[in-house]
């Protein structure tokens, strides 16, 4: 998903399940930003306040192996258990199953959600809901180097086959619909808007459960919600053209709430940024310690640990996985 889900669908669902206007902007920032934290920054070397920190995503997909096993499968395509990766939804034509296969709302996605609002720490409850979305538009593809993912096409056949590479950027697009050639003929036509509107709900509903202490009560509220966003998404756009005006309307539910996404503003508000003998140098600005950009990065480093630790680790014991 794009920043239509991550940042503004998502901030609607934290609002409307109650939650204050800071703690959904947080959210939301940190579930987009998970995208857009993509470089490495050496930020004041050599003195006590030295700080490199950890991507939570990659745009060169021909990074090595172990490099993708970090991104994908922690923040991107969380796999399913082995009762998820039999679902329905993931019929092949070939029959094939995997191991790593993301499947919607996943047993692992929901346990690192739950422990992150567990946490109360909003930067984790961002990265997780990032995660637990993606798992929706992201389903039946693995992160990682294989032909599970290939698409038949003619053009096709010369791109990698990592992540939904093959299927460009039509998962992504929340009013866009598309074809799966790999699942069988009755699921092979994806509709977006409803893989959005049913990730919007989960989301509503572990955000209501956290605000609030229960989930009774939700389920009006819930609804209401949902027609709001499958209202703001409208019509079936399959060139992704529309997008400035969904957005319009996503900021017109959220009044006066929200501003509008700016990728470069907790970077800016926390790191300065002055020209080096042969490179760009990067030192901290005052009060850095309570920067929602150290806060964010510290929150990627926990989500690595737990999720490459207590989830992917069995997992992998279970497979050899080549250029890992």
């Amino acid at each position: 998903m794009d920043d239509e889900f991550h940042y503004y669908i998502t901030a609607l669902a934290a609002l409307r399940a109650g939650l204050n206007k800071n703690d959904a902007y947080i959210i939301a920032y940190a579930s987009q930003y998970t995208d857009d934290n993509e470089t490495i920054f050496d930020i004041a070397p050599g003195t006590p306040d030295a700080y490199r920190n950890y991507i939570s995503q990659t745009m060169n997909i021909l990074k090595p192996g172990k490099e993708l096993m970090r991104i994908y499968p922690i923040f991107h395509f969380m796999p399913g258990d082995s009762e998820d990766i039999l679902g329905d939804s993931s019929r092949r034509c070939d029959g094939k199953l995997h191991l790593l296969n993301t499947t919607p709302a996943n047993r692992n996605a929901s346990r690192l959600l739950r422990a992150a609002l567990a946490s109360r720490n909003l930067y984790r409850i961002g990265i997780a809901s990032h995660t637990f979305a993606d798992t929706f538009a992201h389903q039946n593809f693995v992160g990682y180097y294989d032909a599970y993912n290939g698409m038949k096409g003619l053009l096709d056949g010369i791109k990698p086959d990592i992540g939904h590479a093959d299927a460009e950027h039509h998962p992504d697009w929340p009013a866009h619909r598309w074809k799966d050639s790999r699942l069988i003929a009755s699921h092979a036509v994806i509709d977006n808007k409803k893989r959005v509107l049913a990730a919007a709900g989960h989301l509503f509903d572990h955000y209501y459960a956290y605000g609030n202490g229960t989930d009774a009560g939700s389920a009006q509220k819930r609804g209401d919600f949902i027609d709001e966003i499958d209202t703001a998404i409208g019509t079936y756009d399959l060139t992704n053209e529309k997008r400035d005006r969904r957005i319009g309307r996503y900021r017109i539910l959220l009044g006066s709430d929200l501003a509008e996404y700016d990728r470069h503003a907790w970077l800016n508000a926390a790191v300065k940024k002055s020209v080096g003998l042969f490179q760009w140098d990067y030192s901290w600005k005052e009060n850095y310690q309570e920067s929602h950009w150290l806060k964010f990065q510290e929150a990627v480093k926990a989500q690595q640990w737990l999720v490459k630790d207590e989830i992917l680790k069995p997992i992998f014991d279970t497979m050899e996985l080549k250029n890992l």
